[in-house]
């Protein structure tokens, strides 16, 4: 049996969530003896970009990587890929996003992240012109719907997006399985007192030193401030921090808001609306080992998005013990539980209000890093990839 997995998203350097998923799935998969993937004769066929091809390392001879140059929705994944499918002898391919060539020439299961192209099919939400922009989304339609339909079986990060496949799509439920992602990837307060740190503080101080590099844009480094990570999408709803900041700067001078984000016209959109003197920072994109840091010294961390697949990064807030805000959507509901305090989207003075409350009480912020912890322990990549494999055999038999 030869399973084909689609990694071309492979990395976090693609700045991306399905680049985390395909990276630590395939860690774990590396990390499993052959034998106890319990399918007969397994050999895995390892599909990647350039960059990744180069730098992936076989394990053995039952792993295989083929070079599938494509960057996703391009012409070349539904006219070539299928042949470089076809020549590399899989039985079943596994793709990590629902990016998949029509004409796949084998059965195949498919991971859907989300829906928000269906629920945010806006011209707001790209940097093409409209009949660009409205051709390239019947597409995504087509390549989704052929996805949905004609799919072995489905997994989602979420029971969320799973119960959104089932309702909008009418995808029985049976085809589709939950695999939540893991945040067990991060350097955790208590991993970094393992490796050697001379104590919490002395260990903290010197993250805070690194995070002095990383933003040495700021003068008042060691100030309180607000947290979030993302793109600046219609979705991710940044621009609400953005909306709020001159007032936060009324009631609490001292904060400031600090946005992680890849820059691209969206970012430069929002940053244009920004008036001056609003003590907002656009941080643009922060590598690995500096966001550990970042996102632990913040007061606390904020995601208001309207819509999401699983949001990584609020989990990895809880899982470094830093004190989230989060909007009252299904899937914070699902991942987070009573780890957090929850505002509506788009509603500013329930977000400042709960923002004045965390910063008035240190007791609620000690409770929300105890459970954000207790909560971020129980989502790992090896249960991920587990209940992966399970769906593998489910669909070899």
């Amino acid at each position: 049996m030869r399973i084909g997995i689609d990694a071309r998203l492979y990395g976090v350097e693609s700045g991306t969530g399905i680049g985390r998923y395909s990276q630590e799935l395939l860690r774990q998969f590396l990390e499993i003896p052959n034998s106890k993937f319990q399918i007969p004769n397994l050999d895995v066929v390892v599909f990647l970009r350039r960059d990744a091809y180069e730098m992936f390392t076989l394990p053995n001879v039952h792993w295989t990587k083929v070079l599938a140059d494509f960057r996703p929705y391009t012409i070349g994944v539904q006219t070539r890929y299928p042949r470089i499918i076809r020549d590399a002898g899989v039985d079943l391919m596994h793709f990590t996003h629902f990016d998949h060539p029509i004409r796949c020439p084998v059965p195949f299961i498919v991971t859907i992240h989300d829906l928000i192209l269906l629920h945010y099919p806006s011209i707001r939400a790209t940097t093409l012109g409209p009949i660009r922009f409205w051709i390239k989304y019947a597409a995504y339609r087509a390549v989704l719907r052929h996805a949905v339909t004609r799919s072995a079986h489905i997994l989602t990060p979420s029971e969320t997006i799973r119960q959104q496949l089932h309702h909008e799509l009418c995808v029985p439920l049976n085809r589709i399985t939950t695999t939540h992602l893991g945040v067990d990837h991060i350097e955790t307060p208590e991993t970094l007192l393992r490796q050697g740190s001379a104590g919490q503080a002395d260990g903290w101080k010197l993250e805070a030193q690194t995070t002095r590099a990383v933003d040495c844009r700021l003068s008042t480094v060691d100030s309180p401030y607000l947290l979030s990570i993302g793109n600046a999408y219609p979705h991710k709803n940044i621009e609400q921090l953005v909306r709020i900041a001159p007032e936060l700067a009324k009631i609490h001078p001292d904060f400031h808001v600090r946005i992680v984000g890849r820059p691209d016209d969206f970012s430069h959109r929002l940053r244009s609306t920004v008036r001056s003197r609003t003590p907002i920072v656009f941080m643009g994109m922060v590598s690995e080992p500096a966001l550990a840091p970042l996102i632990r010294n913040a007061s606390a961390y904020v995601s208001m998005s309207r819509d999401e697949g699983f949001d990584l990064p609020t989990l990895e807030a809880c899982a470094l013990g830093t004190a989230v805000i989060a909007s009252d959507i299904p899937i914070h509901r699902e991942i987070l539980g009573d780890a957090a305090l929850f505002s509506p989207p788009d509603d500013d003075t329930a977000l400042l209000h709960a923002i004045h409350r965390l910063h008035a009480d240190s007791a609620l912020r000690g409770i929300l890093s105890t459970r954000g912890i207790a909560r971020a322990q129980s989502f790992t990549w090896e249960r991920c990839a587990s209940r992966t494999l399970d769906a593998y055999r489910a669909t070899c038999r």
